[in-house]
């Protein structure tokens, strides 16, 4: 094993350490900052499902990462302005929001690029309809694979696990059909 490579690693583990410190940072200042319009607001917005996907589809894409949506909806679940019906649907967003920036680079680009794209675009918004539709039993889903705990720890693992079983659904629908490759 030789520096170049030992420095790579520690280099590597030292952003990633960074990037999950300051995801953490951003989330205990969302919780902070949540001022009782802001409540009002997330509430109002998050109590419908298809706007809940739009807010989390409308957020994910001016930021563009739907990790920092993400730790934005537990900040605020966590903070009680949120319940976990209310985050899956933001996080559903959040997966229709990652679309975009595939849309976006896919733009002036050959064929395979555009059709990575819309396939990517396709998966996301057919398992987030579906997912919507089926929010209430989805989510009552989430809260009996998720272990017991401490409350706050509780409800970040059902939103993780929320987004984890999307994906894991999406490719068992999506896997068969998409033929040889």
């Amino acid at each position: 094993m030789n520096i170049g490579y030992l420095e790579s690693i520690f280099s590597f583990l030292g952003g990633l350490g960074m990037f999950l410190y300051g995801m953490s940072i951003m989330g205990d200042g969302m919780q902070k900052s949540a001022g009782s319009k802001l409540n009002k607001f997330l509430r109002m917005v998050t109590d419908n499902r298809l706007l809940a996907v739009g807010l989390g589809a409308l957020i994910t894409a001016i930021l563009h990462s739907s990790g920092a949506t993400t730790v934005m909806v537990v900040g605020f679940v966590n903070a009680g302005i949120l319940n976990l019906t209310q985050a899956v649907g933001v996080i559903m967003g959040a997966n229709i929001g990652t679309t975009i920036t595939a849309v976006l680079a896919s733009i002036g680009q050959g064929k395979d690029a555009k059709r990575v794209a819309a396939a990517h675009a396709i998966f996301n918004l057919s398992g987030a309809a579906v997912c919507c539709g089926l929010l209430g039993p989805f989510a009552a889903l989430v809260q009996r694979l998720s272990p017991a705990g401490p409350e706050c720890a509780v409800i970040a693992r059902q939103i993780a696990n929320a987004h984890t079983l999307f994906n894991v659904c999406c490719a068992l629908v999506w896997l068969p059909l998409t033929g040889r490759m």
